[in-house]
């Protein structure tokens, strides 16, 4: 497991940051509060998100950031809670947000002292803030994110009002039609990419047998394996665009053909192309169905092409999975690090086209061509 830049006792699957970036615009505190199950994927309980503002007038979302809130201890926020908020702070200042809001969602506590103890990260978060060019812009708090839920500002003068739907947000909106599903919790996400698998002790008999034989699914001369596994790759992802998915045998022809670290940076640079989504889907049913550790291999994938994208808890929640099937798998460990650490997808997406450039000088022939930054 890489070495996160919180404290070394949290549990990640549980308690990541997570990064998400936005362009919509949002002013009032409870539709803003009400958008971020939208901008994250699922409704956070229990935790603190902060949502930095970019452009000259601070009004344009820029990254979000959440988790896991922990109670004050004797007036003073837990140490837990100090590391996050750090980490906040330099992931806003290094992105170049003029301002933030802090938003704490808890029923921990009762309301009185809920916004006691918001008060005191409201404070604590700002003299953070303070060796920075980044301002505090509000502090909200709220038991949960629901209709008709109250929240109260505690920044300057206690302002309090009802959070709107959530559904009904313009973000929601804008998220839903973009083909994203808004889940009910982050557990419920967490369940969705474990799946429920049906076929591991068949898949790891069939891997063990392809690794021995030599065997990777590919074409029958192997006159060039990484072509040949590769197309197999492919292949597949075009299948799962019409709606199939692979049986037992393919997911242990697939699993091996990903073992080869040509074929692997190669298909890295899927995540920048038209199959990107289709090949997203491959990873994920591959998780579901293939045994560790050989799982760690699709869900690193799952992760990365989730983190490309700028969908971080989807990325968090995959490489965990990745990291428990096997600690010491390298890229696993080092996009989880970046992720903690509030690297921009850009960064990654960078990874993604050296995958295709070295598809390129390999003689790889079939790839899609990369899609303009953006789209």
């Amino acid at each position: 497991m890489t070495t996160s830049p919180l404290p070394g006792e949290f549990e990640f699957s549980d308690d990541d940051l997570t990064l998400f970036g936005c362009v919509e615009r949002v002013s009032d505190p409870g539709e803003l509060i009400a958008a971020i199950p939208a901008l994250l994927g699922f409704h956070p309980s229990n935790s603190v998100v902060a949502l930095s503002l970019m452009g000259i007038s601070a009004s344009t979302l820029g990254p979000v950031m959440r988790h896991d809130y922990f109670p004050s201890v004797r007036g003073k926020p837990a140490r837990q809670m100090s590391a996050a908020l750090r980490q906040f702070a330099s992931v806003c200042d290094r992105e170049g947000a003029r301002a933030v809001v802090l938003v704490v969602i808890t029923d921990y506590s009762a309301a009185e002292t809920l916004i006691d103890e918001t008060i005191e990260l409201a404070e604590v978060f700002e003299d953070m803030l303070g060796g920075t060019c980044v301002g505090l812009a509000d502090v909200l708090c709220t038991a949960a994110i629901e209709s008709g839920q109250p929240w109260t500002s505690v920044t300057r003068s206690i302002h309090r009002g009802t959070l709107p739907d959530p559904a009904s947000s313009s973000v929601a909106a804008a998220q839903v039609l973009g083909g994203r599903v808004i889940r009910r919790s982050r557990e419920e996400l967490v369940r969705w990419v474990h799946g429920a698998a049906r076929n591991h002790e068949v898949i790891a008999e069939l891997i063990a047998s392809g690794r021995e034989s030599g065997m990777y699914g590919g074409g029958v001369d192997g006159e060039d394996p990484v072509q040949d596994r590769v197309d197999l790759v492919l292949k597949h992802i075009r299948r799962v665009e019409g709606g199939d998915h692979p049986d037992p045998q393919e997911c242990a022809d697939l699993v091996v053909a990903l073992m080869d670290v040509h074929v692997r940076d190669v298909v890295l640079g899927l995540a920048i192309t038209s199959v990107a989504a289709a090949a997203e889907q491959l990873w994920l049913a591959l998780t579901h169905e293939v045994p560790c550790p050989e799982r760690a291999w699709p869900a690193t994938l799952l992760g990365f092409f989730a983190y490309v994208r700028g969908d971080g808890p989807l990325a968090g929640v995959a490489l965990s999975v990745a990291l428990s099937a096997d600690s010491e798998h390298t890229l696993a460990g080092l996009l989880d690090l970046s992720l903690q650490s509030g690297v921009h997808p850009d960064g990654i997406r960078d990874l993604a086209a050296v995958g295709l450039s070295i598809g390129e000088s390999l003689g790889i022939a079939g790839l899609p061509p990369a899609l303009p930054s953006g789209s």
